[in-house]
């Protein structure tokens, strides 16, 4: 008989069982192991997954996963549920990550990836009751490139034509944000015009490309650069550049070169430049700096700034007070600077003289007669009664070596001696013998030929080589020196017998210098302008006060003045406008007083209410009444003593009008300045001249 008997026991985590055979007719037992299914203990990597990976790209080979025992023999245990996640080095594991086990105890996966950034990374499985198993190193590398992003360059703002500073630069990346190298990237001017230099550029460690160079284009505005990577959902990118006004390149002349004016006054059209860049794009709000170089001219706004089309001009650029050449320099920043030209003209003459509100003089190099301002009695000798602010011939072709302008009408001497007068004549003050005025210049009656003119405002002298001196017009208050109080036609002989170096004839009073030196004075006597003292006129000549020795004589309105042999000023008569140079205001000086000052004067002369004189270099000097500008001085205030002529010219005559001064250069050019209102300073506008200003050339 047998008998089996079984008994379990455990093993190596293995069951096995003991069958027992047993012979019961008197034999002996016997034991055989029997094996059973193996226990599940920990998980083992049965395909590992690949060493290197793509960032976000599925694992190559997918890792499949075995369910062992505790010796790692495999395990049939099915549904086991298995889950893999990132074990070192961060990131996310995508796809899916948890599965169960089939019939063998094996779980494979089939669509893991890794994503994040670059480095080494392991897996781990794991289930639970079980041990995990965790997977070697898998280098993880950039994944396909994805995206693309401006690393640099964008939205700049330069100068128009010039390259950009920072240039265009894009990162291309992965879907983890990886850079991605060896990526070609594409760059193209697609607006503005620009240049590029190399266009097609491969993305380097970093993920980035970094166009050669960008250039923008000449005009001003909006320039887009883009960059193009295929394959790529958002592959092309943008990058704008604004062109603007570059810094300035060039001036060009618009207006106001190569012109001519006449001296002291101001060109025709202003100048005007033209600033712009590099490109030739007009530059706004610049400073353009204007400088007289040559001429010694002077101008308004100097620093004018260019307006929205580049272009500055000046205010006015007036001449110099000497003919010539006039240049001026116009610079701004680093541009290259130029230079504009211009002709000052002159009238030359002379002689010049200032009446009440007209002037004349005599051309240069035998050019004959000219005059300007009023002409309401003809006193202009053209012919005409029509006013001109600019110079007129004077009819007749005769030649002047002195002129006179009176009050309302005007007197010259030929070389010949003859003198000749046009104008007024209500008083018999062109000594043509009648009282009939005329257009044009009609001889002096008498046959006499002088070697000195003198102009009143209704009358004149003239002075003969034997010193005798004859008067004629009107005669009130005795200002003929004839003894008589009338009018005279035709011209008078001065009463006394005397000799005469020097003769001047005022507004109602004429004086005269003596050969020895003293002044004589006759006519009205109203505030002292005879200097001897008192008040009472004089038919005849009589002595100033006083022991002076005299060069020369100028009566004036209500004042007279004198230069002694010295070169000393001295002054009389009416002084409440300061005409008479003391330094006070006076109401009158009934004998000669000395003008304010130690200066040395070589010529003198005496308007209505202001007296000018030249020192011995030639400058000018005035003092008295300034009011619209008779002075020269730049101003209109009151002087009591001598002022300087601004200007820095020289003169070799000089001549006190109404209101008005009237003055030859050292040069020969005729100037003036003061009132103008009817054009008696002769620069074509009836304009008030502070200053001296060159008589026109017609």
């Amino acid at each position: 008989m047998v008998s089996n008997i079984n008994l379990n026991q455990q093993r190596g985590g293995k069951l096995v069982a003991l069958g027992i055979v047993c012979l019961w007719a008197g034999t002996s037992c016997s034991t055989t192991p029997t094996m059973t299914a193996p226990i599940a203990a920990r998980l083992v990597i049965a395909t590992l997954p690949s060493s290197t990976a793509a960032a976000g790209v599925a694992l190559s080979p997918q890792p499949v996963i075995q369910v062992s025992d505790a010796a790692g023999n495999p395990v049939t245990s099915r549904g086991v549920l298995i889950t893999a996640t990132i074990a070192s080095g961060g990131g996310a594991l995508t796809g899916t990550t948890a599965l169960r086990t089939d019939d063998h105890g094996r779980a494979t996966f089939a669509d893991l990836a890794i994503t994040g950034s670059v480095g080494t990374r392991t897996l781990r499985f794991s289930a639970s009751g079980l041990a995990s198993a965790t997977s070697p190193d898998i280098a993880l590398e950039h994944g396909p490139a994805s995206a693309v992003v401006v690393a640099s360059g964008s939205n700049q703002t330069v100068p128009a034509g010039t390259p950009v500073p920072v240039l265009p630069t894009v990162r291309v990346l992965d879907g983890s944000g990886n850079p991605v190298p060896g990526v070609e990237v594409t760059f193209a001017v697609t607006s503005g015009g620009g240049v590029i230099v190399g266009p097609l550029q491969v993305t380097d460690a970093a993920g980035q490309a970094t166009v050669g160079g960008w250039t923008l284009g000449t005009a001003i505005g909006l320039n887009v650069l883009t960059a193009t990577v295929a394959g790529v959902t958002n592959g092309v990118l943008v990058f704008n550049a604004t062109g603007v006004i570059g810094p300035p390149a060039s001036i060009t002349i618009l207006a106001g070169d190569l012109q001519s004016a006449t001296i002291g006054s101001a060109v025709d059209s202003a100048p005007a430049v033209k600033v712009t860049d590099a490109f030739n794009n007009p530059i706004a709000g610049v400073a353009v700096t204007f400088v007289v170089t040559a001429g010694g001219g002077t101008l308004t706004t100097a620093s004018p700034v260019t307006d929205a089309t580049g272009i500055a001009r000046v205010g006015a650029w007036r001449m110099g007070l000497t003919p010539g050449v006039n240049s001026l320099s116009v610079s701004v920043g680093t541009a290259p600077p130029l230079t504009f030209g211009a002709t000052a003209v002159d009238l030359p003459v002379i002689a010049i003289s200032a009446g009440g509100t007209h002037s004349c003089a005599g051309l240069a190099s035998g050019g004959g007669g000219r005059c300007w301002g009023t002409n309401t009695n003809g006193q202009l000798g053209d012919g005409t009664i029509s006013p001109d602010s600019m110079p007129v011939t004077v009819t007749g072709a005769l030649i002047p070596t002195q002129v006179g302008a009176g009050q309302s009408h005007s007197c010259l001497l030929t070389a010949a001696g003859t003198a000749h007068c046009w104008g007024l004549n209500s008083s018999g003050q062109l000594g043509d013998g009648t009282t009939t005025p005329s257009l044009v210049p009609v001889a002096v009656t008498g046959g006499h030929l002088f070697t000195m003119l003198t102009v009143g405002a209704f009358h004149a002298c003239g002075l003969k080589a034997d010193g005798s001196v004859y008067c004629w017009g009107a005669g009130a208050n005795g200002r003929l020196g004839n003894g008589f109080t009338q009018n005279a036609g035709i011209p008078q002989l001065v009463t006394g017998g005397f000799n005469f170096t020097a003769v001047s004839a005022g507004t109602t009073h004429t004086c005269g210098v003596r050969t020895d030196g003293v002044v004589l004075c006759w006519g009205s006597n109203v505030n002292g302008r005879l200097g001897d003292g008192t008040t009472t006129d004089r038919l005849v000549p009589t002595s100033v006060s006083g022991a002076g020795i005299y060069s020369s004589v100028a009566a004036g309105g209500a004042h007279s003045c004198a230069l002694d042999t010295t070169g000393l000023a001295w002054c009389w008569g009416l002084g409440s406008s300061g005409q008479l140079g003391t330094g006070s205001l006076p109401a009158q000086l009934l004998v000669p007083t000395s003008v304010a000052g130690s200066t040395s004067f070589s010529a003198i002369s005496t308007g209505a209410f202001h007296s000018c004189g030249l020192d011995d270099s030639g400058a000018a000097w005035c003092w008295g009444s300034n009011s619209l500008g008779r002075l020269g001085d730049g101003t209109t205030a009151l002087r009591s003593a001598p002022v300087s002529v601004l200007g820095g010219l020289t003169y070799s005559v000089i001549s006190a009008g109404g209101q008005h001064t009237c003055a030859r250069s050292s040069a020969g050019s005729a100037l003036c300045w003061g009132r103008s209102a009817e054009g008696q300073v002769g620069d074509g506008q009836a304009v008030t001249r502070l200053t001296p200003v060159g008589v026109k050339a017609p």
